[in-house]
């Protein structure tokens, strides 16, 4: 009995601890980190120097998978770094099958997603008006 206890108060406090890393993500920070990992990979002249950004953003993006956001922009959120994912993903098979051009070009349809979320994220006051 005395064993049980320990081991579900064990189990308790490492769903509250995890749950508070989980809580503590900095969106702006990974942002940050985001922006240069693209640009990295954006300037890379070889498959091998995309390779390493690439892992950089899967594992930001993985990150931010685990924060907690405003109910009302969770979705979106969550809809954003499925498709981020999904494009680096496909990133990657196309560099481990050697294909540099193909592999940048999916990297502008990232930089299209990071305007389409952010516009979704922060409206314009004109797209708030005229919708």
């Amino acid at each position: 009995m005395k064993t049980r206890s320990i081991l579900l108060s064990g189990l308790i406090a490492a769903s509250v601890l995890s749950g508070n890393a989980f809580a503590n993500v900095d969106l702006k920070k990974n942002m940050q980190e985001m922006k240069l990992a693209f640009k990295q990979a954006a300037e890379a002249q070889s498959i091998e120097e995309m390779q390493k950004p690439i892992v950089r953003l899967d594992t930001l993006v993985a990150e931010l998978k685990t924060g907690v956001y405003p109910v009302e922009k969770e979705d979106n959120f969550m809809e954003g770094f499925k498709k981020i994912s999904a494009s680096l993903d496909s990133i990657e098979q196309k560099l481990d099958q050697g294909d540099l051009e193909s592999a940048q070009q999916e990297l502008r349809i990232i930089d299209g997603l990071r305007e389409e979320y952010h516009e979704k994220r922060n409206p314009s006051i004109w797209s708030k008006i005229f919708g």
